[in-house]
């Protein structure tokens, strides 16, 4: 190599030299900048975590506060409720029976007349707070199953209650007396103040526990004591199911099976059995002269 080649060649390195390092420089920055921007979504937001979770415990927190609202004011209003019918709900005042020596306190088993006394009103009491007389009926039924059960239970309510008057009527033999104060079914038992109804036994049990909760219901009164002996099962009203005739059913039934027989006869079918034997009775005949 010559000296003038020499000469070009070393100015040419050092003209070139910076370049090349100025751009390897500028490579290497670029390839940090590109290294750090990758890395920087692989380092966790500690600060975003938290706010996440207390976003999450925040709506919790509402969700039971407005859970516990809704279910604490459900519980104001029943409760509401229960106080408003308590106080609108009266107890009924008995006036006291006053009983005569040794007079035995028992249910009295009346007819329709005699109960229309005892349940008549008098106009000076206008309401349940004025002492009257509470009259306790036993709708009841000889033939009826259910009206033998509870029998024995009755008859021992009237010593609980003495100052409550118990009777027992036969609802088969007055029928315009169930009418009347909407007796649909036997055994049925209501309570009277003054001659008006003032309460109505819907208990599915009949004993003398659900029918001293019944009449403590409507008077407030305490029972004496409840004790079922072995003659409460004898009377006055009998705990024995009696075979009686219902004549009414019979007429009933006797007249459902005559209409039946009519509406039959005024139907097409009838035409047709009597058209029928009408036709086999021509054959028969016209047969009968043939074989003359």
């Amino acid at each position: 190599m010559t000296r003038r080649n020499r000469l070009l060649f070393t100015l040419i390195l050092v003209i070139c030299l910076p370049i090349i390092t100025y751009q390897f420089d500028v490579e290497e920055e670029t390839i940090d900048e590109t290294i750090e921007i990758e890395e920087e979504p692989d380092i966790p937001n500690v600060d975003e975590s938290e706010s996440l979770l207390s976003n999450v415990v925040s709506d919790v927190n509402k969700t039971l506060t407005n859970l516990y609202n809704h279910v604490t004011s459900a519980n104001v209003t029943a409760e509401n409720r229960t106080s408003i019918a308590n106080e609108t709900r009266k107890l009924v005042k008995c006036k006291e029976i006053v009983y005569e020596g040794t007079e035995e306190i028992e249910v009295e088993i009346i007819n329709g007349t005699h109960l229309a006394k005892l349940l008549q009103v008098k106009p000076d009491v206008t309401s349940r707070d004025t002492e009257a007389d509470c009259v306790l009926v036993l709708f009841y039924a000889r033939a009826c199953p259910f009206s033998a059960h509870a029998a024995p239970y009755f008859n021992a309510l009237a010593r609980a209650y003495p100052n409550i008057k118990m009777v027992a009527l036969d609802a088969l033999k007055y029928h315009g007396i169930n009418a009347q104060y909407g007796i649909v079914g036997v055994p049925t038992l209501k309570m009277f103040h003054n001659g008006r109804p003032v309460g109505k036994f819907n208990g599915t049990e009949y004993n003398i526990q659900s029918f001293s909760k019944f009449v403590h219901a409507i008077t407030g009164q305490y029972p004496l004591e409840l004790l079922v002996t072995s003659k409460d099962f004898q009377g006055p009203v009998s705990s024995v199911v009696e075979k009686d005739t219902d004549y009414f059913l019979v007429l009933s039934w006797l007249f459902i099976i005559v209409c039946s027989i009519y509406y039959f006869m005024q139907s097409k079918w009838w035409n047709m059995i009597v058209e029928m034997v009408q036709n086999n009775w021509r054959e028969s005949e016209a047969q009968h002269e043939h074989n003359d």
